[in-house]
């Protein structure tokens, strides 16, 4: 049972593994990259895949490239544009089930909701198509800020642009440092989601629905 909280105005919400599951974005970074090199470059999708893994590599999470797919197109000479890749593996994306009748209940009772993902902005507007009427901002540490990861900053900045404390905003997302322990450490109430129940404890959380519980006012 989770201690109600007072006193928020927004709810932020993670995208990949939080809104949606995983599957889009592998296909395209996995499959759809390495299946049109092998087609441009007249090579095995295996020999393909190889190269491209070995690129990913070479550039590592840690450079704004590494998150841009534009980028990657150019590098690896790849004659079409990531709409038609995104349009070859939209059938890939899933919104976890409870996702719009929490979104909705949140929206309902007053709260601002807003995206912070790490993803670039052209990955998270599709994968968020059906749901994006419910939120009112939606921030990339990519896109927004150049930043490769949701650092202390990214989380400051984002509450200066709303003009609000950190205290009046509930954060969730499924990555331990990124989600859980970067918005807390500047004051932000942030919760673990853990889908596969693998930790517990007051902050952890199993499912979307719990907040819920957690922000209801009674």
């Amino acid at each position: 049972m989770h201690e109600r909280l007072r006193g928020v105005r927004v709810v932020s919400f993670d995208v990949d593994g939080t809104l949606t599951d995983k599957k889009f974005v592998d296909a395209v970074w996995l499959r759809g990259i390495p299946e049109i090199y092998a087609e441009t470059h007249d090579t095995s999708f295996e020999d393909a895949l190889k190269m491209v893994m070995s690129a990913y590599e070479e550039v590592g999470e840690n450079s704004i490239e590494w998150y841009l797919i534009d980028y990657w197109l150019r590098r690896f000479q790849l004659d079409v544009s990531y709409e038609k890749i995104f349009e070859r593996f939209k059938h890939e994306i899933r919104v976890y089930p409870e996702v719009e009748g929490v979104l909705q209940e949140l929206s309902a009772a007053g709260y601002e909701l807003i995206v912070c993902s790490n993803a670039a902005r052209e990955f998270i507007n599709v994968q968020i198509a059906d749901v994006k009427h419910y939120f009112s901002r939606i921030f990339s540490a990519v896109s927004d800020f150049r930043q490769v990861k949701k650092s202390n900053g990214f989380y400051l900045r984002v509450c200066e642009i709303l003009k609000v404390k950190p205290q009046e905003v509930v954060h969730v997302g499924d990555h331990w440092v990124f989600d859980f322990l970067n918005p807390r450490k500047v004051g932000i109430n942030a919760f673990f989601l853990d889908r596969r129940d693998e930790r517990c404890g007051t902050f952890v959380i199993k499912s979307l629905e719990e907040l819920l519980d957690i922000l209801r006012p009674g």
